[in-house]
């Protein structure tokens, strides 16, 4: 009998650092993000990650949802000095919580250690850190449009993604090419509310993801990388006439028997990288679907399950997909 409980969030192994494609919508879609609300989005971003130690390798803010590559620290080491400086850029250094943590700390009372459990709970939480930057953003929204009531649509959606070159980069111009795939750009660099256009322009945070996506040090070798990484396409209409297809296109499509180059292909909606739970290599897949077997209906076997529109691709997903995995 299947079980009908809800599907908890998917965690690492205990310990293990995990990397995640987060992504939350605007309920009944609605436009709300303009340059205003995405500015301000990304810089409330930017100082909840920094307050409980998670690492934004790439994002993009479009009008109605956002999408986020993550990455979690299985452990949520911090020194008391390093405490006192996140409540200083959170909350201000003449902050109440500021001053508490500074007095206990310097009476070395038992209050400080309560202090710190209060604040590790949080710490390299990714349901935390998705809670607090939503209702936070949503706050300052409402009370800017005079506005009440929910603002997102539902929980965040998070599936892991195997910390290996290949899923890396997919995910990560997946991510980047939400403006293209809109038609608001032709390429990410000229989108300034996405992580790439965000590091071309000097953002070190920024350029430091995209060497951490590529597995390399130097930033312009990563930046050339990543760039012919998600600019390797086919060719394309000119005119941007809704369903053009030149002549060329179609026998490049011919030649190979209707299967999409991945590069082509992240130029699409591609429903794995949001509902698949779990995207890697069939050992990464596998073992998280030994760790959540109870979840599963009796009749599964196994876990992974091939991602059949990346042609020559080794990697799986652990949920099936109904509906056609792009659209």
């Amino acid at each position: 009998m299947m079980c009908c409980m809800r599907m908890p969030r998917m965690k690492a192994p205990p310990g293990e650092d995990a990397l995640r494609h987060c992504i939350s919508r605007i309920v009944g879609g609605s436009y709300i993000f303009g340059a205003k609300e995405k500015a301000y989005f990304v810089q409330h971003m930017w100082r909840m990650a920094d307050f409980l130690g998670i690492r934004i390798l790439d994002y993009v803010i479009m009008s109605n949802h956002y999408h986020q590559v993550v990455e979690v620290p299985g452990h949520a080491e911090v020194t008391d000095e390093e405490l006192l400086g996140r409540l200083g850029r959170y909350y201000g250094e003449h902050s109440r919580e500021f001053k508490e943590l500074g007095r206990a700390l310097a009476e070395g009372a038992g209050k400080a250690e309560l202090l710190r459990r209060k604040y590790f709970r949080r710490f390299a939480n990714i349901s935390e850190y998705q809670k607090h930057l939503k209702s936070g953003f949503s706050r300052w929204y409402n009370k800017r449009k005079d506005r009440q009531g929910t603002l997102w649509m539902e929980r965040f959606k998070g599936p892991l993604v195997e910390d290996a070159p290949e899923p890396r980069q997919i995910v990560s111009a997946y991510v980047d090419l939400n403006p293209v795939r809109a038609c608001i750009v032709d390429d990410p660099k000229d989108y300034r509310h996405c992580g790439y256009a965000a590091a071309l322009a000097g953002d070190l945070r920024c350029r430091q993801g995209i060497m951490r996506i590529m597995g390399i040090d130097d930033w312009e070798a990563a930046a050339a990388a990543y760039r012919k990484f998600f600019m390797r396409r086919g060719s394309r209409q000119t005119d941007g006439k809704p369903g053009f297809i030149s002549r060329e296109l179609l026998l490049k499509t011919l030649q190979e028997n209707g299967h999409l180059p991945r590069n082509e292909l992240l130029l699409l909606r591609i429903r794995y990288l949001t509902d698949g739970l779990v995207f890697g290599t069939e050992l990464f897949v596998e073992r998280l679907f030994l760790q959540y077997r109870s979840h599963f209906g009796e009749k599964r076997k196994s876990g992974p399950r091939p991602l059949r529109e990346l042609v020559n691709s080794h990697l799986h997903t652990l949920r099936a997909l109904r509906k056609s995995a792009v659209s």
